[in-house]
């Protein structure tokens, strides 16, 4: 009996000293933190690299995972699908790393910052087993500078190479009426996804029709690096005779390696279009004789009538359900120009817009996620996980249709959502 009681009181002592990550990390038998790999300066723009390393002379039970995270007014994508794994000497030992990346680019200057990281690690031990657990993991805060010479830009970029191409399909000598030419530009930048790359600047011209087609963003490897490519393609059909200019642009980049800043410029180009010009607008019609005074009688009653209910209105002041009838009607207005926005943002494939549109209309419910508001429905699932690779990860866009059916999970959600691990928007302003 004395035995069984003394062998129960070391198995409840051995589970009492139990290992966790905590204490295997406090022991000095593993080592974890976030770092912030791109040096100094950090500029406004450029792509910032931000690691996860976790180190143990044990091994690796599963694979290390960080939960994504957001930071307002900034883009951030994950780097690396899985964890990176490498071995390192430590005082002799051999010490299995694993570490996940994370690219930040930031809109704004001024002080970043970046929450702490939250990660998952599982080490199998020797002489505990498996132990696992969270950590959550500091960055060190960022100041971000705005780059030298762009302080009086509107639009620009940042990156080690940029570069724009030009071409025309469908240029004649003279056009006709009814006729087009299609405008194809595209940028490629590296070291950068496609969707930093900022659109042209929109062009009108009377007499012109101008179609902007969906916007085509491409994110590969080459050579090691991140290249994005983004293909634009403006389509002009004219509708009037004469000649309509297309004017000049300068597209402006700072170089990361020179820290300067460069000018692309993009020469315009004349049309000429037979055939009559767009008919001006119809002339104001006649007004009436001056001899009419019914006219300037019918003008001073409603003159005296405007004043008269102007004065009973200040006297009896203004009712509250005019004020409640008219936030209603700005808020039907705002929700109409939203939803015109996105299905616009949805048929040109800009995911990035279709996902900030998506998070602002549910701003005032912060637990929603987009994840988990279609869980239940397979198809919506799917479209909600292809919208968020086509942002952040560069994956092929969904249907238009498909995302269109988004915008209805955006009524007030009934139930509190959990996703801890859902992708999230970085919504902020934009400088």
């Amino acid at each position: 009996m004395k035995s069984f009681c003394l062998i129960l009181l070391l198995a409840i002592a051995q589970v009492a000293q139990a290992e966790t990550i905590e204490s295997l990390l406090a022991a000095g038998e593993l080592e974890a933190r976030a770092l912030v790999k791109t040096p100094t300066p950090h500029f406004q723009k450029a792509p910032i690299e931000i690691v996860v390393e976790v180190g143990t002379p044990d091994h690796f039970s599963r694979v290390t995972r960080v939960r994504d995270f957001t930071v307002p007014g900034t883009l951030i994508r994950r780097t690396t699908k899985s964890a990176f794994n490498e071995t390192r000497r430590r005082d002799g030992d051999s010490w299995d790393f694993q570490s996940v990346r994370f690219e930040l680019h930031s809109e704004r200057d001024g002080r970043l910052i970046i929450p702490a990281l939250t990660s998952f690690i599982s080490i199998e031990t020797e002489a505990d087993g498996v132990v696992e657990g969270e950590l959550k993991l500091t960055v060190p805060p960022l100041e971000i500078e705005i780059p030298p010479g762009t302080e009086d830009l509107s639009s620009w970029v940042a990156a080690d190479v940029f570069t724009v191409e030009e071409t025309w399909e469908g240029v004649l000598e003279n056009y006709e009426i009814g006729d087009a030419v299609t405008r194809v530009r595209s940028f490629t930048i590296s070291g950068s996804p496609a969707m930093a790359i900022p659109a042209s600047a929109p062009i009108k011209l009377n007499g012109v029709d101008v179609y902007e087609a969906p916007v085509l963003v491409d994110d590969e490897e080459v050579g090691g690096a991140l290249q994005g490519v983004r293909e634009e393609r403006v389509v002009f059909t004219f509708k009037g005779g004469g000649t309509h200019t297309i004017p000049d642009q300068s597209i402006h980049w700072f170089n990361l390696k020179t820290k300067a800043v460069e000018t692309i410029d993009l020469p315009g180009r004349a049309l000429e279009v037979s055939g009559p010009p767009v008919a001006a607008a119809a002339a104001e019609p006649e007004s009436e004789p001056r001899g009419d005074t019914k006219g300037l009688w019918y003008g001073v009653l409603a003159v005296v009538g405007l004043a008269l209910g102007y004065f009973l209105f200040r006297r009896i002041g203004r009712p509250s359900w005019i004020g409640r009838v008219r936030a209603r009607l700005e808020s039907s207005r705002r929700h109409r120009d939203a939803r015109a926005d996105f299905m616009r943002a949805a048929e040109q494939q800009d995911s990035r817009r279709c996902l900030e549109l998506l998070y602002r209309r549910m701003s005032e419910h912060s637990e929603w996620q987009l994840s988990a508001a279609c869980a239940n429905d397979p198809q919506l699932s799917a479209a909600a996980d292809a919208l968020m690779a086509h942002a952040y990860d560069g994956g092929l866009p969904p249907q238009a249709s498909e995302v269109q059916r988004l915008w209805d999970l955006c009524e007030a959600p009934k139930e509190k959502q959990e996703s801890p691990d859902a992708l999230q928007l970085n919504p902020g302003p934009s400088r």
